[in-house]
């Protein structure tokens, strides 16, 4: 049975990323938080940190960070009801922790009216990790989030997964870049030459969308702008075009370069597959506002 100190101890190093960090955090010294991990890690028999800065749990790191969260919001849960039925301190700041990873298209679209009522309702603690949707699986496996907003359709071991709809991405770019580059122009020719902007590297709406119109890569010069809000400015700038969801899309401030083509990305709803008051109520949240906001899901 693994002491739930210890347990809690090595969730919070992780979130903070050292041990310093997490001793603040607990109010007690560097010294009590290295001798939790060391405790813990001779009774796993095995190095569950990797002391690096920041520390970041090992492969067996993950499995009991992952159990560390899930007694976390058990817990939390067993206070509210405590609470509400008045044997408790109702709203004395203890509600869940909700680690929720997210990609940024889908922060600025929609998600936020899934998760905020949510935080409201349980007195919850959002951390959202926004990442690429082909990349947010990955922070479940690790066992560093609740659930995911993401592409992967098959569910990580001890996950449920749900589709929940897709997003519908539509090339724009302003006056001046469609001026120059795609008015009066063949689009097999004009997408690939033009110049893009990318979210990141990680970012592969543009490079797909080309390949999908005229089956060749791009090579024009890619542009990286890696925040919402600078990526949309970027492209009404002219820095490049751009593939905007749909509302950005018809705005009036960018020129639709193909009205008729779009890219739909599929989206999944990934949690764990602990049941609990919250999680539930998180994932009728985001079922919900989802069918509001997205294309509806493909029918398999």
């Amino acid at each position: 049975m693994y002491d739930r100190d210890r347990l809690a101890t090595l969730s919070v190093v992780v979130a903070e990323g050292g041990f310093e960090a997490a001793a603040t955090r607990l109010h007690v010294t560097p010294s009590a938080v290295s001798q939790r991990i060391r405790a813990l890690e001779r009774q796993a028999g095995q190095v569950l940190v990797r002391r690096s800065r920041p520390c970041t749990a090992t492969e067996s790191g993950r499995a009991l960070l992952r159990l560390a969260r899930q007694i976390a919001l058990l817990e939390a849960d067993v206070e509210r009801a405590f609470g509400e039925s008045g044997t408790g301190a109702a709203g004395a700041g203890h509600g869940p922790h909700l680690p929720i990873a997210v990609n940024a298209d889908s922060v600025t679209g929609w998600f936020l009216d899934a998760v905020v009522p949510i935080a409201e309702q349980y007195d919850a603690r959002l951390d959202l990790h926004v990442d690429d949707e082909e990349h947010t699986a990955a922070l479940l496996r690790d066992g560093a989030v609740v659930g995911a907003v993401t592409t992967a359709p098959e569910p990580v071991q001890g996950c449920a997964a749900e589709p929940i709809g897709a997003t519908r991405y539509r090339p724009v770019a302003a006056p001046s870049v469609h001026a120059r580059w795609f008015a009066g122009r063949d689009p097999a020719a004009a997408f690939p030459a033009a110049p893009r902007v990318d979210f990141g590297p990680k970012d592969r709406l543009q490079t797909r969308f080309v390949r999908q119109v005229t089956y060749r890569p791009c090579t024009g010069p890619a542009h990286r702008v890696p925040a919402a809000d600078g990526f949309h400015d970027a492209v009404r700038s002219g820095l490049g075009w751009g593939m905007f969801t749909d509302g950005p899309a018809r705005d009036g401030s960018v020129v639709s370069l193909a009205d008729d083509r779009y890219l739909d990305v599929p989206l999944y709803w990934q949690h764990w597959r602990l049941r609990t008051p919250v999680l539930d109520a998180l994932t009728a949240s985001v079922r919900e506002v989802a069918a509001r906001f997205l294309q509806p899901p493909a029918r398999r």
